[in-house]
């Protein structure tokens, strides 16, 4: 395994474990997270405070499908699992594109598509 695919998976690995120190360490200071029709999320405390809002649902089971990687980009695709309530869960599908900065690992934007899987 590459070592870009193994920081793709640690980085879907910090997401389902609400890993908000990890993710920090992985972003360049001016991250842009587009979340796509929702918001856009500007700068590492942004998005600090947007993983630390993630964190009230628990841990979230997330299971990569594809993970495509092309130079600087990358486009992982999976499902993810959460508690919206106790004893309630959801599924969405998502598909995240990562832009790494130029020197080193570090992701500069991810944009996330999203949508909510209503049948089993």
């Amino acid at each position: 395994m590459k070592e870009r695919e193994k920081l793709l998976r640690k980085l879907n690995n910090a997401f389902a474990e609400c890993d908000v120190n990890f993710l920090a360490k992985s972003v360049i200071d001016e991250i842009q997270w587009e979340i796509v029709g929702e918001k856009t999320i500007s700068g590492r405390q942004e998005f600090e405070k947007a993983l630390e809002r993630m964190k009230v649902g628990g841990a979230m089971d997330i299971k990569v499908r594809n993970l495509l990687i092309h130079e600087e980009q990358a486009v992982v695709e999976g499902i993810v699992e959460f508690n919206v309530e106790p004893g309630k869960k959801r599924k969405y599908a998502f598909c995240d594109i990562y832009l790494f900065s130029e020197s080193g690992n570090k992701v500069k934007e991810l944009r996330t598509y999203v949508t909510q899987i209503k049948k089993a």
